[in-house]
């Protein structure tokens, strides 16, 4: 211990300048964010007071007219639909008129389907019954609305006779600020990145070649510790796997429906931890440069309608149909054979498991235009969210629901598969929508055929 504070010491002996320079990285970045944060609330704070005022402004003005109008109805939508159109900012205008039990009958509506439609809602009940205007910010993290309720009253007789309801979004200002705090994030960004310049100057980097190095030893520890584990691993599963298949072989009909129930979660788990080992293991050998990548010019079309046939009964276990819209050209692409049908297999499993009923669909064609071989793998599965989508390719990563909650994985196939698609000088994308299905695309740079080749082919 006494010699650890004497080395640090002495550091800062030979380097009295770096005190300084972690005054800088810590002070000056600190206030820095402490002044944008203390502004951005400030603002936001302003902003939100001020928009609310607007749209309390907006209720008054459009109860007027609504009163005006109440009693024509198609009068009253014209008008409902003319002010929406002028003011983009506000959504959900909405004009009702009480029923029994509480609930609200909508007579103009910014969206027409709803209109002589009947919502129950607490807020409208509340703002009802004790006759006052109702303001409340509502909303999650991509969009905040202040949702504004107001009682209508009659001109001449001074009573209720409706209700009028608004949303005015505060998308636009919540941009504002977002920028705003993009922008100072920078600035603290770049005083950092000057900080450490300063004591990179200071100490001349010594000491980190010494870390690096350091570092790059207990990565390639890492690295030879999980390829060791895994190996290690995969036997004694693999015997498992093996004894519980002949043990339900032997003792299958002597067995009670939870017995039986009991030992299929046994090769369930045994199968999934051996498909996880498996994953690592090859996410091991990508990161290391371990796979073998030799390209060869191969023809598209014969490997997919190998692995199409390979994966057809897969497919047929769960009523699903699988094909291949075979498209016959004379054009190769420059890839890794083993790897190119890993990544056929990946994509076309990866629909069958989250498919329950339809089809998977594969295409293949030549876009001479841009160069490119393009496959297309479409199924009619569970779909992904567009948010899912933007991390979908992350080491790891499965999209959470309800529908893929039982649907075994490891978060892996599809990181491995563009890992695979990129060391090969292509691309991959996804197209999809929740409920509609999915459609994951890869593209590789074109070879035409040669003409030995064609003749071949011919012959």
């Amino acid at each position: 211990m006494n010699r650890f504070f004497s080395r640090i010491l002495n550091f800062f002996r030979n380097y009295p300048g770096i005190l300084y320079s972690f005054f800088l990285i810590i002070f000056i970045p600190l206030a820095l964010y402490y002044n944008t944060a203390f502004t951005v609330k400030s603002f936001q704070k302003n902003i939100d007071s001020s928009l609310q005022t607007k749209a309390l402004m907006a209720e008054d003005i459009f109860s007027v007219f609504a009163v005006d109008f109440f009693s024509d109805t198609e009068a009253l939508q014209q008008k409902v639909e003319e002010i929406t159109k002028l003011n983009p900012e506000i959504e959900n205008l909405r004009i009702m008129t009480e029923e029994k039990g509480g609930d609200f009958k909508i007579i103009a509506s910014q969206n027409v389907q709803e209109i002589e439609g009947v919502i129950s809602n607490p807020s409208l009940a509340l703002s009802w019954s004790q006759d006052q205007t109702m303001a409340n910010l509502v909303g999650d993290e991509e969009e905040r609305f202040w949702k504004v309720i107001k009682p209508i009253y009659d001109n001449e007789t001074e009573e209720k006779i409706g209700l009028i309801s608004l949303s005015l979004s505060l998308k636009q200002a919540d941009e504002l600020i977002a920028s705003s705090i993009y922008r100072s994030y920078l600035i603290v960004l770049a005083v950092i990145v000057l900080s450490l310049f300063l004591i990179i100057q200071h100490t001349r980097l010594f000491g980190y070649v010494a870390l690096s190095k350091k570092l790059q030893e207990v990565d390639k520890m890492k690295d030879s510790f999980i390829r060791m584990a895994t190996h290690e691993l995969q036997s004694p599963i693999t015997n498992v796997r093996a004894y519980v298949e002949v043990l339900e072989e032997e003792v299958q009909e002597s067995l009670n429906k939870k017995q039986k129930e009991y030992l299929n979660r046994i090769k369930i788990s045994a199968k999934n931890l051996s498909i996880l080992i498996s994953d690592i293991l090859e996410v091991s050998r990508i990161e290391q440069g371990r796979l073998d990548f030799a390209p060869q010019k191969l023809s598209p079309v014969k490997v997919i309608k190998e692995t199409v046939a390979e994966l057809k009964i897969k497919a047929e276990q769960k009523n699903l149909k699988l094909f291949f819209k075979e498209k016959e050209e004379p054009y190769l692409i420059n890839v890794n054979l083993n790897r190119f049908k890993q990544i056929i297999v990946n994509l076309i499993v990866n629909s069958i498991k989250y498919t329950s009923e339809g089809k998977i669909e594969i295409t293949a064609e030549a876009n001479k235009k841009k160069g490119k071989y393009i496959i297309s793998v479409s199924d009619t599965g569970l779909g992904i969210s567009a948010e899912a989508q933007k991390r979908l390719f992350e080491k790891f990563y499965r999209v959470k629901t309800k529908e893929t909650a039982d649907v075994p994985g490891t978060g892996l196939g599809l990181w491995v598969t563009k890992q695979l698609c990129e060391k090969m000088k292509g691309e991959i994308f996804v197209e999809s929508m929740e409920g509609a299905g999915s459609k994951f695309t890869i593209s590789f740079p074109l070879i035409k055929a040669s003409r030995k080749n064609e003749k071949t082919k011919e012959s």
